[in-house]
Order: structure tokens, then sequence, then C-alpha cells
């Protein structure tokens, strides 16, 4: 691979790859219900970017729900194996969600902030140091 990335990822099978070609816009650990059912876990950790800046490769299923505020968000997992990739929030079309966790390297993920805190399961211990919300603050889906 002659280009350089700023981050790759793939799939637990490999179906599905990534590319991505700059920094993150934010990162951010959600507790909100559909994402701690989404990811089996007490949170989603997600980097989002400009959606131009990522290229997919593989084909993917699709999830839609609708949030508490009315926006539908979409999230994206490879067909194969079930790993939940990518997520897409029509309030913010030309952002993308991306799952910390089928980085290659996520190293460099530092989460921005922390929502639906209200939410959050008594086992699932957070950096206190990040900033920590107990809903979905408004400025956070916009972009």
């Amino acid at each position: 691979m002659s280009e350089k990335y700023f981050a790759t990822g793939q799939c637990l099978c490999g179906n599905v790859k990534f590319t991505i070609a700059s920094a993150p816009l934010r990162m951010g650990q959600c507790h909100c219900d559909d994402c701690r059912k989404s990811t089996g876990t007490g949170h989603a950790s997600n980097a989002f970017f400009n959606r131009k800046d990522i290229n997919i490769e593989g084909e993917l299923s699709r999830y839609a729900s609708t949030t508490d505020s009315g926006s539908v968000v979409s999230r994206f997992f490879c067909p194969n194996c079930g790993s939940r990739l990518f997520a897409e929030n029509n309030a913010a079309a030309n952002i993308i969600g991306v799952s910390a966790g089928v980085l290659d390297d996520s190293s460099w993920f530092k989460a921005n902030a922390i929502v639906y805190n209200k939410r959050k399961p008594q086992w699932d211990f957070m950096d206190t140091s990040i900033p920590t919300f107990e809903e979905m603050p408004p400025a956070a889906v916009q972009k």
C-alpha cells in the first residue's frame, strides 16, 4: 500500500475493510439503550469522521432505529460475522461514526465526551476526566 492513511480497520472475518484519510472530528462514548444493546456491552466507543474521508470495501448490513430526539441512527455491520462497524445519524448526514474496536490500531482513541451517563451500568467504569453528560447535548449531533 503506497498511500498513507490516518487509520485502517476491518470486521472480525475480514470481509469488510476500510481506510480513513483524516483525523477524527470528535470521539465519544455513549451509554444509551440502543448503543448498549447493539454492542452487547455498557457503552459504544466511536470516532466520528467526515463521510468523504472513509473508503469502505465489502458488503454491509444495516439496522436503523429512532433516537429519543426523533433522528434516525443507522448502524452498519458485517452480514457474515456480525461485527458492528459504523453508525450514521440523519441529523448529521456527512458524518460517520466508526466503532473504535474494529480499528487496526486504536491507540490514539480518547473520548472527548461521554453521553447518556444516566443510563450507564454501575459496572462500566469510565475515565472521570472526560466531560460527561446525562443525556445527549444538542451540539454533539450537529456538525
